[in-house]
Formats: structure tokens, sequence, C-alpha cells
């Protein structure tokens, strides 16, 4: 029993260790076209452990009518495609985010003006409106957004700070009373796309 208990302390040592390394870099790389959550949890007697989840199988477009005057901005992710550097963790994900109702994680943005979109560049942020699917529910967000310019494309940054709660997702706790992990009810999802990997941006510059 005493070597168990010792082998169960080592573990979680060892995987708060990791998981703090992980969080205190950065969540992307400056060049990476990628969405990641971030959430915090309890672990054993440490609070405020962070979790950060990140999948760059993005795929973002623009859909423009056929006038090409407005446009709905459409940003999805697999929810399998999610690497919190926890495979046990990730296993999961597709059944705590019902996967098997939105295999995806889907944004789709409010109808905009291509001169609304020409003014967010020219701004460099914007507060960007739509729904948000995940989980089987659908959800009305706002993203805050930058738009910084890279020169052969822009990097758009920002973020949605929520709760688990807001979204209808039932997060677990792991062991008796959630000894080894309670998760808290706080939830980030964050942004870092480029322009140039997002279909139907060149029609932002056209002239009027």
């Amino acid at each position: 029993m005493k070597k168990i208990i010792i082998d169960l302390l080592s573990a979680i040592m060892l995987t708060l260790g990791s998981q703090a390394a992980f969080a205190e870099e950065n969540v992307f790389a400056p060049d990476e076209h990628c969405l990641a959550y971030k959430t915090e949890k309890s672990m054993f007697f440490f609070d405020g452990v962070e979790v950060i989840g990140k999948s760059c199988e993005v795929k973002a477009e623009i859909r423009w009518q056929d006038s090409t005057e407005q446009a709905q901005v459409e940003v999805s992710v697999p929810v399998t495609s999610l690497d919190s550097a926890n495979s046990f963790r990730d296993g999961e994900m597709p059944e705590i985010l019902k996967a098997e109702l939105s295999p995806n994680i889907r944004f789709i943005s409010n109808w905009l003006s291509r001169t609304d979109m020409q003014k967010m560049l020219e701004n460099q942020s914007a507060d960007f409106s739509g729904m948000l699917e995940v989980a089987g529910n659908t959800f009305p967000v706002k993203f805050a957004l930058s738009f910084k310019d890279q020169g052969a494309f822009y990097l758009i940054e920002g973020k949605l700070i929520t709760s688990f709660s807001e979204l209808k997702v039932e997060v677990p706790t792991v062991g008796p009373g959630g000894l080894l992990a309670e998760p808290r009810d706080y939830l980030e999802l964050l942004v870092h796309l480029r322009s140039d990997k997002i279909s139907g941006t060149e029609k932002i510059a056209l002239s009027n």
C-alpha cells in the first residue's frame, strides 16, 4: 500500500510539472494557424493548474454572397484533434463535447459587408459576433479580435472568455471527491489565425 501511495504521488507531481511547463510557454508559435482552449483545475493539493489544448487542424473560410458585398466567416476544428499533451484527457474530449452530435467546434459569424471587413483591418481590432456550435448546442458569442499586418498576411488573434456551464458542457472530476482533478467552471477559447490560410480573404480588398 505504501508503494502504491508513493507511486501515485510521484505520478501526480510529474503531471503537474509537465502541465506547468506547458502553461508557461506561449500557446502559439508566431506563424501558426491554430485554435486553442485554456481552463484551470484543482489537482491534489494544488489549485489553479492550467490546462491548455490546441489544434492546428483548422478550416476557415469566408463565404460570400453572389454580389460579393456581404459574407459570413466560418471557422471549425475537429473535436478529436484537440491536443493537451495528456492522452487520457484528450481521449475523453469526444464524449465530453458530444462529438457524436457536433464532431466539430464551429463558429459562424453574423453577416458582414466587405466594407465592415476592411474597417476591421484598418482599425486593427473588432468585436466579432456570431454563433458557436459545440456539444450539440449553439450559442451567440462575441470574440474580441486584433488584426496585425505581417506583410504577407494579417495575424488574427483574440479570445472568448466563457464557462463550461454557459456552454452546457459537463467536465467530470477525477478521483473520489475530485482529489486527482476537479475542473474550474472557466474557459477561454483562443484564436490565432492567418488571413492567407482563410479562403475568400482576397475579395475583401476588391474596390466597390
